[in-house]
């Protein structure tokens, strides 16, 4: 190739990418989707109101949007580079004091607070209670990121994270570990939490199946709901459609997203193997040793240790969207429309349009727990701060 050839094509290639980096930009405004009279929060201030005048990440021109990172352009990137940093070392991002609490059959579940005690004393500060993703904990990194946002100033918001039976280094004490539904261990969790704090406001933030645990929650206690708001972030909303869009047969579906939700769901099944198998439940070993699916994992698994018929009963029973229109505490939740376990069609766009006390914040880019806009920062904690901020200031 000459060298004149290598000019032109070198030519090609940058235009290339600015005419796609000029369409990414054009298409990265946030658009919130709600009912056409969102609910009254303080007075006869609206929901909607309220996030235009204190929520500038969701609705301002130059603010309300998301950006991928260039170096991170794609729903792919953006999904796997948390995986992909913390395969080489994963980021120790805050500090995190252990509170162990038990469950009414046993259970335990582990609550870990930011900042710790000895660096903020116990008072009446509002609380954020975080709930992690499948068979995650608090040293997510999409957790830690949060967590760091929300307990800086000017707001130092007290942050405590809920891990789950078995998750996170907890000790799993019952013969059963977690699920997407499994709504009273929270309820246990905000229990303990208000009775420490009796004072203290608190937002719940969910995200992946703990954005569909708490949204399930959130709508089971309707108006009795203890929280004063809730934050849902990448939520599959149907367990079963967002299941059918893993097992797709497609490439990055058969050797990356599949293979890794599977393999943290077995690790976490074999680390408490004996326990599980103590209980009055029989499993099948031979069956379980073949499992190559999500799907078959809650087949002879999590459907057996709970009690359900078999997964699809499991889905249909734990899926959160079917518990959204009875909520009836401000409910904000964010998603991108490329995120590929979570597809767009997924999303509950008419019972946003309905429920008054739901808001939607949709953007075109951001992958499943993504949101990347540069190698060391992300957007979500920006408009999940702000909107706690203007609930723990605003209501009563």
């Amino acid at each position: 190739m000459t060298s004149s050839s290598l000019v032109a094509s070198g030519i090609i290639a940058a235009g290339t990418i600015a005419v796609l980096r000029k369409h990414t930009m054009d298409n990265s405004q946030v658009k919130l989707v709600h009912a056409p009279q969102t609910a009254n929060v303080d007075d006869d201030l609206s929901l909607l109101d309220l996030i235009a005048t204190e929520c500038p990440s969701l609705v301002d021109p130059e603010k309300g949007r998301f950006v991928p990172s260039a170096l991170l352009p794609t729903s792919d990137m953006q999904t796997c580079f948390n995986a992909v940093r913390e395969r080489f070392k994963r980021p120790r991002i805050v500090e995190y004091e252990r509170e162990l609490i038990s469950t009414e059959d046993g259970g335990t579940i582990g609550l870990d607070w930011s900042p710790p005690f000895a660096q903020m004393p116990a008072d009446d500060r509002p609380i954020v209670v975080l709930s992690h993703g499948l068979s995650g904990g608090s040293q997510e990194t999409y957790v830690q990121l949060t967590v760091q946002q929300l307990t800086a100033e000017p707001h130092c918001f007290r942050t405590v994270v809920v891990n789950y039976r078995g998750c996170a280094g907890v000790k799993l004490t019952t013969h059963v570990l977690y699920n997407g539904g499994l709504t009273s261990d929270y309820g246990c969790a905000l229990d303990h939490i208000r009775q420490r704090f009796p004072e203290s406001p608190l937002i719940g933030i969910g995200y992946s199946l703990g954005a569909n645990l708490i949204t399930k929650y959130v709508g089971e206690q309707g108006d009795a709901c203890p929280l004063r708001a809730a934050i849902s972030v990448c939520n599959p909303y149907d367990l079963s459609a967002s299941s059918d869009a893993i097992d797709m047969p497609t490439f990055r579906n058969k050797h990356v997203y599949a293979p890794a939700m599977l393999m943290g769901l077995m690790q976490l099944y074999r680390r408490h193997k004996k326990v599980i198998e103590s209980g009055p439940v029989e499993f099948d070993a031979v069956a379980i040793s073949k499992i190559k699916r999500i799907r078959e994992f809650d087949d002879l698994i999590t459907s057996r240790a709970f009690g359900y018929e078999d997964s699809a009963d499991y889905y249909g029973k734990c899926s959160c969207a079917q518990f959204m229109p009875n909520i009836r505490i401000p409910f904000l939740a964010l998603s991108s429309l490329d995120d590929p376990v979570c597809p767009e069609r997924i999303i509950p766009r008419d019972t946003f349009r309905s429920n008054p006390y739901l808001i939607l914040a949709l953007t075109q880019y951001g992958g499943h727990l993504g949101y990347h806009e540069s190698m060391t920062s992300s957007w979500y904690p920006r408009p999940i701060t702000e909107f706690c901020a203007a609930m723990f200031n605003r209501l009563p």
